[in-house]
Parts: C-alpha cells; sequence; structure tokens
C-alpha cells in the first residue's frame, strides 16, 4: 500500500488558460468598483532606466504584462495539470515561470534590493544544503527537484515585484477565475462520478478535480477562498465577491478534506484578528451558508453505494449561490435571520424529499469527520525514525524509508509522510529543518514588513491569512510536491511586494511603519 497520490490516467494534460473567466471578472472589477489586488499603488520604476538607456516606459511596461500573464499560465498548466505533480507538466510549469522571470529581469534588471528580500536569502540557503546533503549520501541527482523549487521561490518573487498594478489586479483575478474553474470540475466529478476529476476512498466519493487529489485541490482553494473573503470584509455588498467566495468554498467542501477546513479555521481567525470579528464574521456568513446548502444536497450523491442524485446537486448549488447573493444585499440581523431560516428549512426538508440522504450524511460522516487516519499516523512515525537515524544529514532527498507495520500485521509504505515539516526533517535533517525554519521566518518577516496603509490592508490581510491556513495544511499533507500549489500560494504572497521605484536604484529594501522608505537617491 502507497500514499494517495495525483491519478496519472484519465486526466487531459493540455494546460489551457480561462481567458473567458478573467476577462468576466475584469469586466466585474471594473463595474464593481472594486480590486482584488491587496496593493494601492504598485510603482513601476522607469525614469532612471530610461536616463540609462534603458527600455522605454510603456516597453517596460508590456514586458511586465507579459511577465504576468506568463506566470498566470504557469499556474493554469500546473493547476489543470494534476498539480504539477508528473514530470511532463512539473517541466512546463518550470519554463513558464523562467520565462517569466527573464521577461521581468531584462526589462528592471536586478538590483541590491532584490537581494536583500528576506526569503530570497533563506531559500538560496537552503538549496544549497540540499546540494551539499544529496551529494554527502552519494545521490546527488535527487536534489535537482527540491532546488529547482526553491529556486523558483526567489524567482516568483523577483518577478512579481515588477508587474504594474494593473498587471497584478489581472495575476489575482486569473488564480480565483481557475481556482472556481478547479472547484466547479470537482463538483461535477462528484456530482456526476467523473472518474478522473472525483476521488473514491473509503466508500465515499471526494472532489479531486484537475489535480486529481482532493486534499491538493483544497490546498488552493483555502488560500484563494481567504483571499477573496478579505475583499469582501471591506466591500460587504458585492455580488462577485460573495458568488465567487461562495463557490470556491463550496468545492472546498466537497473535498471534505479535514486538513482544508482546518486550514480555513485558522485563516478564518487570522483574517478576524487582522480586520476585526463583526467584519469577519459579516462577510464570511453568506458563502458559508450557501457553500453549506450546496454541500448537503451534494451528500447524498457521495456513497459509492448509492446512485448520483445530479438533479438535486445542481438544485443545492443554485440555492446556495442564490442564498449568497442574497445574503450580501441584506443587512446584518436580517442576513442572519434568513441564513437561520434557510437552515432550519434544509434541514427539514432534505431528509424528507430524499430518500436515503440520512443514511447518505452518516456514511460520509462515518468516513471522514473523525480524527483516526491509521495510515498516516503511522507514516509520521516511519518519518521521525527516519530523522532519527539519520539526525543532522537525513536520508537524502527522496530517499527516506517510510515503511511500517499495520495492526493487521501487513506492511506498509509510503511515499511522503503527509507532514512537510517532518518530511524535510526526514529527507534533510536537522540542518535542513532549521534552514526551513528560517525560510519561514523569513517570509513571515516579509509579509510584516509589506503591510499597507488603511486602503489596502483587506488585501494584505487575505494574503497573511491565506499563507497561514497554507502553512497549517502543509502540517497534513504532502502539498509542497505539487508545484503549482506552491506556486499559487507564491503568487499571492508576491502581489503584496512594492516595486522599486527605479530600474537603476541601489537603494535598501526597507520599510517604515509597514511602507517603503521614501528614498528617491539612486546609486552612481
Amino acid at each position: 500500500m502507497g500514499a494517495a497520490t495525483p491519478k496519472a490516467e484519465n486526466v487531459p494534460q493540455e494546460p489551457i488558460v480561462p481567458l473567458a473567466l478573467l476577462a468576466t471578472f475584469t469586466e466585474f472589477a471594473e463595474a464593481d468598483g472594486s480590486q482584488m489586488s491587496p496593493t494601492t499603488e504598485a510603482h513601476t520604476p522607469t525614469r532612471a532606466a530610461e536616463q540609462a538607456g534603458g527600455l522605454d516606459g510603456p516597453s517596460r511596461r508590456r514586458a511586465a504584462g507579459a511577465a504576468g500573464l506568463l506566470l498566470l499560465m504557469a499556474a493554469a498548466a500546473g493547476l489543470l495539470g494534476q498539480g504539477g505533480f508528473y514530470t511532463r507538466v512539473r517541466w512546463y510549469v518550470g519554463v513558464l515561470v523562467a520565462a517569466a522571470t527573464v521577461v521581468a529581469l531584462v526589462a528592471w534588471p536586478p538590483t541590491r534590493d532584490d537581494a536583500r528580500l528576506p526569503p530570497v536569502g533563506a531559500a538560496l540557503a537552503l538549496a544549497v544544503w540540499v546540494v551539499v546533503d544529496a551529494t554527502l549520501l552519494g545521490v546527488p541527482a535527487a536534489a535537482a527537484g527540491p532546488v529547482l523549487l526553491l529556486l523558483g521561490v526567489g524567482a516568483v518573487l523577483l518577478c512579481c515585484r515588477r508587474l504594474g498594478q494593473d498587471d497584478r489586479e489581472v495575476l489575482l483575478l486569473g488564480l480565483v477565475g481557475i481556482g472556481l474553474l478547479v472547484a466547479l470540475t470537482g463538483w461535477l466529478g462528484v456530482a456526476g462520478r467523473v472518474d478522473s476529476w472525483a476521488w473514491l476512498g473509503d466508500g465515499v466519493w471526494r472532489a479531486s478535480s484537475t489535480l486529481t487529489y482532493p486534499n491538493g485541490a483544497a490546498a488552493v482553494l483555502v488560500p484563494l477562498a481567504l483571499v477573496v473573503l478579505a475583499r469582501l470584509v471591506d466591500t460587504p455588498g458585492s455580488l462577485g465577491l460573495a458568488l465567487a467566495a461562495t463557490g470556491l468554498l463550496a468545492g472546498l467542501g466537497v473535498t471534505m478534506s479535514r486538513a482544508g477546513a482546518l486550514a480555513l479555521a485558522i485563516g478564518l481567525v487570522v483574517l478576524a484578528a487582522l480586520r476585526g470579528l463583526r467584519g469577519t464574521a459579516r462577510a464570511a456568513l453568506g458563502p458559508c451558508a450557501g457553500a453549506m446548502v450546496a454541500l448537503v444536497c451534494l451528500v447524498p450523491s457521495m456513497p459509492a453505494a448509492l446512485p448520483a442524485r445530479p438533479r438535486l446537486a445542481l438544485a443545492g448549488l443554485c440555492a446556495g449561490l442564490a442564498l449568497a447573493a442574497v445574503v450580501a444585499r441584506l443587512r446584518r440581523w436580517l442576513a442572519v435571520t434568513l441564513v437561520l431560516g434557510a437552515a432550519l428549512t434544509g434541514c427539514l426538508a432534505v431528509p424528507a424529499v430524499v430518500g436515503g440522504a440520512g443514511g447518505a450524511a452518516r456514511t460520509v460522516v462515518e468516513m471522514r469527520i473523525t480524527l483516526a487516519s491509521p495510515d498516516r499516523s503511522g507514516a509520521v512515525r516511519a518519518a521521525l525514525r527516519a530523522a532519527a537515524e539519520h539526525p543532522l544529514t537525513g536520508a537524502g532527498p527522496g530517499h527516506a524509508d517510510l515503511r511500517w507495520m499495520g495492526a493487521d500485521g501487513v506492511t506498509r509504505v509510503f511515499g511522503y509522510a503527509h507532514n512537510e515539516y517532518i518530511q524535510v526533517a526526514a529527507e534533510f535533517g536537522l540542518v535542513g529543518l532549521a534552514l526551513l525554519a528560517a525560510l519561514l521566518v523569513a517570509f513571515a518577516r516579509l509579509l510584516w514588513r509589506t503591510r499597507p496603509a488603511d486602503s489596502a490592508a483587506a488585501g494584505w490581510a487575505g494574503v497573511v491569512a491565506a499563507t497561514a491556513a497554507f502553512a497549517v495544511h502543509s502540517g497534513f499533507d504532502f502539498v509542497w510536491h505539487l508545484p503549482a500549489v506552491v506556486l499559487t500560494v507564491l503568487l499571492l504572497i508576491g502581489v503584496t511586494l512594492p516595486a522599486p521605484h527605479d530600474a537603476g536604484a541601489r537603494k535598501p529594501f526597507r520599510t517604515v511603519r509597514g511602507k517603503e522608505a521614501d528614498d528617491d537617491q539612486i546609486a552612481t
């Protein structure tokens, strides 16, 4: 028996950017008057570079736009291609990220500010250790994957830092659109029993979407949902944001991911701490209620022993979206009353109208609403044992022996510990774990230093909540082995970075009370 991994068969591999979704969301943002970007201004460096004989302003802006689209294509290719888990799509994603980085850095050459971004040095240090560790253990080729992922961290941040305001908005809108596509395909997979978009395990169908792995899909949907909910805190009447959040949360619910649910809860707590409990609760009320209605009506289709009920599932999805839309337009107490009334009506109506709904619900609850996970616990113990056997260097990348004897006397083997932090300790030892901790602290420092003025605080708070949620989810699944998932979170972080004022600037990257220091000196 091995660890659950994205399915390799019957999944389309052609990555397609959903341009129609991008256009729809762009039109919505213009009509609604709200912006998805967490930054109010992203100054593009032009004047000094023009004086130095570089590209002119319009050319640089076009180059930035092209780099942003390449990053969006990379995210789409990965998320629609099993998360980039397999080599074919992984290399495709890597080439697109590399191309975006080259375009961005040619337009605006690197500065000393770039090197001072906290995660860049920390990621490079960890990459160096991975190479050294793999070489010492005699498996240098095994370091390629982790090293390329770590180099990609710095590349994505440097590229995002050079995006203009419109480019950042398009990038975020595109990510949300792709996330909605991931949610929709997962929902269709369960409602229609589509094998390539749904996962059958323990007698229950769960949404796996285009990532073909339920927990991988959840790891994408949670951060995106939190970013949308953060914007909804400041614009509680936005119909588009309410529907987008409902769709993302509905897709999350169908994955039945326990780690995803925990990550969402932690993210909401962080968001409430940053933006206020009342505003966060008001923003989350409608989308959460709508997603719950959609999930309740899909539960009868989840048990494999029962026939699918696509009509009921479709009716529930439409009702959930309608409920979220109505709640978004109501005042707080009217919204609460409506949600409670809808919940009571649903609890009474669904069992009465749908035969077998009670049995279906019991089956799903017994299988998924539990803290027990013997196989994962065994994999974690095996990883800890591997770390104890090689405390400083670990067993090497991809060489941790995760096998143990099950309660039935059968030997079980997992490829991953389903806990990325313990996986790093098992493969790279305490040295690697310490460098990983330094990288995580560097990201925390970066987010703190880029906290914006009040006008952009909602977007920033959403990214912080999304990052915290992803960090929590990483302790329960091998989500770092899905490059597209990591790329999605990196792009969310990247759009919060303040752009350098000048292409030729050599001033330090520093902040004063959350904003970049106003230092216009240019090194000669």
